[in-house]
């Protein structure tokens, strides 16, 4: 009887609590369905039509407990199962807000809409794309800087790894970003450090500025970054394998710092409110202290239509090109998606 009457307060509580927020759910219903010519630079190629649900589909909700107290949550279907995309709280105290939880890291200046692999806005192909990740973060106004759960993952020649290291700090990340409406310019700037076998000190840092305007149906972005082992920090894939990541490579006792940077520049125009274009282009490149050196081109075209509100049809084709014969990714296909 008493662990009824407990149960039953505990719920009491708990409806309560929900019926004393807002609770503003939304959903993202999202299906690719590409055909890509696969040359993997061996000799060898293969094509392929993929139909899947997107990993970022999601669910979730904003939440306003009070003025100052939001939160929001919000799960993906990544590998068809269930996981964390968002997770967090921010209590707005006057001067500026604390967020506690896993959100969007300072370094998240998106330019790109490209569609292909997952919406993959040309994330380690040019775009400086830092992810979700826990963290502990400032903000007052267009300034964030926070403290982001730190990566210890290097290149051992053969795979990454995170093993035999030591983190002593947590990746520092800020940014600072000014929106006058028909234009922007954002900068950001990261670090991070974590030690190996005792005796490697490895050393990340990155530097990226965005900018973009917009001149009535027209509108032209770009973004810029470099840096020095950036894979701790933001995606990199120069290659297509391990060693394009953008980490720091532990060669026998040696330790090869790997020297990055990229660029990319993104058109849209507007045609109606059904129907719009767009182009990108964008180029990342790595290099080790050895001069082992890999880059990537790639570029797309895409024309969005807009069936209903919530409605979208986005019709892409594109090519991502990894230098030097080391093989390439022609595509065409579309992406579903409906917003609810």
């Amino acid at each position: 009887m008493k662990k009824a009457l407990l149960c039953v307060g505990m719920m009491a509580m708990m409806v309560g609590s929900a019926y004393a927020a807002d609770w503003n759910f939304y959903g993202s219903a999202r299906v690719e369905t590409f055909y890509s010519d696969i040359d993997n630079g061996d000799g060898t190629s293969n094509s392929n039509f993929s139909e899947s649900l997107q990993g970022n589909a999601r669910i979730g909700a904003r939440v306003q407990v009070s003025d100052e107290l939001t939160a929001r949550f919000e799960y993906g279907a990544s590998d068809g199962e269930a996981n964390v995309r968002l997770l967090y709280g921010t209590w707005n105290f006057g001067p500026g807000a604390l967020t506690v939880g896993q959100d969007y890291t300072p370094l998240y200046l998106p330019v790109s809409n490209q569609v292909y692999a997952t919406d993959n806005g040309l994330g380690g192909w040019g775009e400086a794309y830092p992810g979700r990740h826990a963290q502990i973060k400032l903000t007052f106004g267009g300034f964030q800087v926070a403290m982001v759960a730190p990566d210890a993952t290097y290149y051992d020649g053969t795979e990454l790894v995170d093993t035999d290291t030591e983190t002593m700090i947590p990746r520092l990340e800020a940014r600072y970003k000014v929106d006058m409406g028909n234009w922007f310019v954002g900068v950001g700037a990261g670090y991070n450090s974590f030690e190996v076998l005792d005796r490697h000190d490895v050393d990340s840092y990155i530097g990226v500025i965005n900018a973009g305007f917009k001149a009535g149906k027209f509108s032209l972005t770009g973004e810029a970054f470099t840096g020095e082992n950036v894979g701790n920090m933001v995606a990199s894939d120069v290659n297509g394998k391990d060693s394009g990541k953008g980490y720091a490579q532990l060669d026998g006792d040696t330790l090869l710092d790997n020297e990055s940077y990229g660029y990319e520049v993104v058109g849209a125009y507007i045609i109606n409110e059904m129907f719009s274009v767009e182009a990108g282009l964008g180029y990342q490149r790595t290099e080790l202290d050895n001069a082992d050196k890999d880059d990537v081109y790639a570029y797309y075209l895409q024309a969005p239509i807009t069936l209903a509100s919530g409605v979208f049809v986005v019709p892409e084709v594109g090519r991502v090109d990894y230098r030097d014969n080391q093989g390439d990714i022609s595509y065409a296909g579309v992406k579903w998606q409906i917003n609810f």
